[in-house]
């Protein structure tokens, strides 16, 4: 069943072009001489990979296991040697991925815990988009604006016959249907700081509980799959939850609207990919001037903060006349590493995941690769460098990380980037 929008329109994306390598160029290369051209450069960037021989075991929320087993499968193909063993989110390990933007108190459990003796490097490692998910057969793509998702997650909409739904999806059937039984996870959840980071802009008088990461009011679970198999046994169900958990245990999923400067919506679907990507460009870096580790905001709005997407190197083609828009809710994901001189590993296989390689492991486990200009500012936290001319390091590497700093904060796109270093 399709959803006719009244004011609003569907958007898609058609098409796919070439895997670009644009943008790989900044890191750690403007030493080289002669210098060499962007597409050598970045052609570099991605063979450069470290290898350590040895076991890395990567402490991995329940949600996304088996992301870093992906990647760690793709490592093993470059490096035989080199075991990477998924453990639980609880147990200690020097790396550890956390499904959302961290918080002060995450990086110093972390560094007490698992990297006493290092230095603790944070980044973002990709992004995932996050909806509400439902359990009503036959209500598949109902449309739920910020207004309503707010009203559904603080108790004041209560029933899919409320008013605002209903004018929202005039082409549903929302009669009989039971009342809302509004379901959680105990602990801090990333899906829940991306949902409630989009309604804390779009709506903030409905939603001014801002930014969190938990819920008050709904019944709560110990884990995902407790959450899961509870909303399926039960009609009319409803969770803050991933896209890609949704689809995989087939549970309807809401589209959500993007609004425009002029002040007009177009509601995106919930099964378009590729504006999964154009939306994960709406997150925003900042980075700490202590340690150089970046953050990412979880990426709201849909519509990419200006250097932050570059359509080529995302593989996708906008329709003629299509808005620059994508899917307006998406956590992203960090990784904690222990760079410690015991345990160089950690930091090896931390380098790879950001590699165009382990990026692209990470979209066939079913979550969205960083943005192309984002993936290329992880390069200098996590001490990437490239070869010089025959396989030698750069002779003057404070020189690269100023210029690659001068260009990160300057905003450049990474072909701007590239061209500069090539000059």
């Amino acid at each position: 069943m399709k959803v006719r929008t009244m004011s609003r329109q569907s958007v898609k994306t058609r098409g796919v072009v070439l895997t670009s390598l644009l943008g790989a160029a900044v890191v750690t290369v403007a030493a080289c001489t002669p210098p060499l051209p962007p597409d050598v450069l970045a052609a570099q960037a991605e063979s450069s990979i470290v290898c350590v021989p040895g076991e890395v075991q990567v402490a991995v929320p329940e949600a996304f296991a088996g992301s870093m087993d992906a990647v760690g499968m793709a490592f093993s193909g470059v490096c035989p040697e080199t075991t990477v063993i998924e453990v639980p989110q609880s147990d200690p390990a020097p790396v550890a991925l956390v499904d959302r933007t961290p918080g002060q108190d995450v990086i110093d459990s972390f560094a007490a815990d698992n990297c006493s003796t290092g230095e603790t490097i944070v980044v973002p490692i990709f992004a995932y988009p996050v909806s509400m998910a439902y359990n009503v057969i036959g209500l598949e793509g109902i449309v739920m604006t910020p207004t309503i998702v707010a009203g559904i997650l603080n108790g004041t909409i209560t029933s899919w016959e409320d008013p605002l739904i209903v004018e929202a999806n005039p082409d549903f059937d929302l009669t009989l249907l039971p009342e809302f039984a509004l379901m959680e996870l105990e602990g801090p959840s990333g899906a829940v700081q991306a949902m409630t980071t989009w309604l804390a802009n779009e709506v903030p008088q409905e939603w001014p509980a801002g930014t969190v990461e938990t819920l008050d009011g709904g019944q709560t679970f110990p884990t995902s799959m407790d959450l899961i198999s509870e909303l399926t046994l039960v009609e009319s169900a409803i969770s803050v939850m991933p896209v890609f958990q949704s689809f995989t245990n087939v549970i309807p999923t809401a589209n959500l609207p993007v609004t425009l400067d002029d002040g007009s919506e177009l509601v995106v679907t919930a099964d378009d990919v590729q504006l999964y990507k154009v939306g994960s460009g709406a997150m925003s870096i900042t980075t700490d001037p202590d340690t150089g580790s970046m953050f990412a905001s979880p990426a709201v709005g849909g519509v990419p903060v200006e250097g932050n997407f570059d359509v080529a190197s995302s593989k996708i083609v906008l329709g003629d006349g299509q808005p620059l828009v994508g899917w307006p809710v998406n956590g992203v994901s960090h990784l904690l590493t222990c760079d410690a001189p015991e345990d160089p590993g950690a930091l090896a296989f931390t380098q790879y995941v950001v590699r165009l390689a382990g990026q692209g492991a990470l979209e066939t486990f079913g979550v969205t690769p960083l943005p192309e200009p984002i993936r290329v500012q992880t390069f200098l936290p996590l001490k990437v460098t490239v070869p010089g001319v025959e396989g030698e390091a750069p002779q003057n590497p404070a020189v690269d990380e100023q210029i690659v700093d001068t260009e990160i904060d300057e905003g450049m796109t990474p072909e701007e980037a590239e061209s500069a270093v090539a000059e």
